[in-house]
C-alpha cells in the first residue's frame, strides 16, 4: 500500500496531499548518508509540492560535513546542478 504525505505545499503554501521532488548532488555529507545506484555517497534536497506547483533546481542546497577532528559544519552551496533528479521540476 503506497503512503500519502498530507501537509503544506513549499511552492504556494496550500495545505493539500504533496508529492516530493529529490535532486541528487555528487557530494559526501553527514546529514543524508545517501548512496547512488553506484554505491557512491550523495547528498539529496527535495521539495514538498502540490500538484499544481512544479518546483525549480535550488539555487542554494545547505548540507552538514565534518572534518578530520570529528567536528561538524554545516554549509550552504549555490549554483550547483545536480547530477540526478527524481520528481517533477523546471529549470
Amino acid at each position: 500500500m503506497g503512503t500519502c504525505e498530507f501537509g503544506k505545499c513549499e511552492i504556494c503554501g496550500k495545505e493539500t496531499t504533496l508529492d516530493r521532488t529529490y535532486f541528487h548532488y555528487p557530494i559526501h555529507c553527514e546529514c543524508c548518508g545517501s548512496k547512488d545506484k553506484n554505491g557512491q555517497d550523495q547528498h539529496f534536497e527535495f521539495i514538498r509540492h502540490c500538484k499544481d506547483c512544479i518546483p525549480e533546481i535550488p539555487k542554494e542546497i545547505h548540507l552538514m560535513l565534518k572534518d578530520k577532528d570529528g567536528k561538524d559544519y554545516r554549509l550552504s552551496i549555490k549554483g550547483i546542478k545536480p547530477s540526478s533528479i527524481s520528481g517533477s521540476y523546471k529549470e
